[in-house]
């Protein structure tokens, strides 16, 4: 998770947004849900949301009048979702008016069901992929270099289309996917971040002065957590410098770690021009300077503590729940095996195409994916090159 301090809030093709410079979760959104509607265009071209149904009417399978096509009604009708297993059981799919709604897309596009429901998940698919390249490439990281993270009740059915489009290795679906958010609540500690501006030119003699910001800045997050009762031995801080090159606008977070002495601004200096060519691929001959600080105290608190199960070599196909047809829209109709997520164990593995579903997550596993569960039951997915 990285935190921004410069960000801007409505900020689309049409509009610069608005600046905002305080800590924020660098996080990416955009109109792409369950519940988002597919409309053609008077030039006839898809488009998917960002207008949603939400939960009432919904998407045109709750069989509450809802009479546009969303992607939970494409998942269902390519068989992603399964029909019989709605909403973990509780919802009848309301197939008749699935299919009624993405023929009226269809007939819009020259495609019947099928060819609608396969564009929207590609759809869906791109819109969320650009929103994963805003974080990552945007930003100046290669999403080949990391392992991709899916959760909520939907995430799971894209995630592996969104991997191999970015070439990520793996993807992990982490247990009781639909509430990890919930649960990452729960698991979060107690945390302050302090700003200090001050201009500072990087040059022999400034190490006192960025010392003494960060002192002072922990000193008084000391003081804060212990008028809370907080233990001290449980304080934690991180020291983070914004630099830029002398004169310019923009600046770059840097790490800062421990004290601030003069032998070690050299290294800080070195670590400005590697984040910033980094993010913007050039680095110049000129003077830094240090614009202000960001000091982020935190205090640990209780968490729960997460228990190992122990593996088994049991093979998987003991919870397969039987098999169907499953569109993966890219790779065409597979006939795919489909597993009671609850009735995986650690230890046991699977390959694709496949789905794994339980009553709040459907994961869908392309052809060529192999799938292994922890010992904690997170799935890990490895993408086919």
């Amino acid at each position: 998770m990285r935190i921004m301090t410069d960000y801007w809030i409505e900020r689309d093709r049409t509009s610069a947004g608005y600046p905002i410079m305080v800590p924020v979760v660098d996080l990416v959104e955009i109109g792409n849900g369950g519940g988002s509607i597919a409309w053609v265009d008077d030039f006839g071209k898809l488009h998917v949301g960002p207008q949603s149904a939400g939960a009432v009417p919904g998407p045109a399978a709750y069989g509450r009048g809802g009479t546009a096509a969303t992607t939970t009604d494409a998942n269902l009708w390519l068989g992603r979702i399964n029909r019989d297993y709605f909403c973990g059981g509780e919802v009848t799919a309301d197939m008749d008016a699935v299919k009624a709604v993405l023929m009226n897309v269809g007939d819009r596009m020259g495609e019947g069901p099928d060819g609608a429901a396969k564009g929207i998940i590609r759809i869906a698919n791109s819109n969320m992929v650009n929103a994963l390249k805003l974080v990552s490439l945007n930003r100046g990281f290669d999403p080949r270099d990391f392992t991709l993270l899916a959760f909520g009740g939907g995430g799971a059915m894209h995630a592996v289309a969104l991997g191999q489009e970015l070439g990520v290795k793996k993807v992990v679906i982490p247990q009781a996917a639909s509430v990890f958010s919930a649960w990452g609540m729960m698991m979060s500690d107690l945390r302050r971040d302090y700003f200090v501006t001050r201009l500072v030119e990087i040059r022999s003699g400034a190490a006192a002065t960025l010392e003494a910001l960060f002192a002072g800045a922990e000193a008084e997050a000391s003081a804060q957590f212990a008028a809370e009762g907080a233990d001290a031995s449980k304080i934690a801080f991180q020291r983070l410098g914004k630099f830029r090159y002398q004169n310019q606008e923009h600046t770059t977070e840097v790490p800062v770690a421990g004290a601030v002495a003069e032998a070690s601004l050299a290294g800080i200096v070195e670590a400005f021009h590697a984040t910033y060519e980094r993010e913007y691929t050039y680095r110049l001959n000129a003077a830094v300077e240090l614009v202000g600080i960001h000091l982020v105290a935190s205090a640990e608190v209780g968490k729960l503590d997460l228990v190992a199960h122990p593996l088994t070599d049991a093979p998987a196909s003991q919870a397969e729940k039987g098999r169907r047809p499953v569109d993966y829209a890219l790779e065409g109709r597979h006939e795919a095996t489909i597993y009671d997520g609850d009735r995986l164990m650690p230890g046991m593995s699977l390959s694709g195409p496949a789905i794994v579903e339980d009553a709040g997550t459907t994961v869908v596993i392309h052809p060529g994916n192999h799938v292994t569960m922890d010992a904690f039951r997170n799935l890990h997915i490895s993408l086919s090159a």
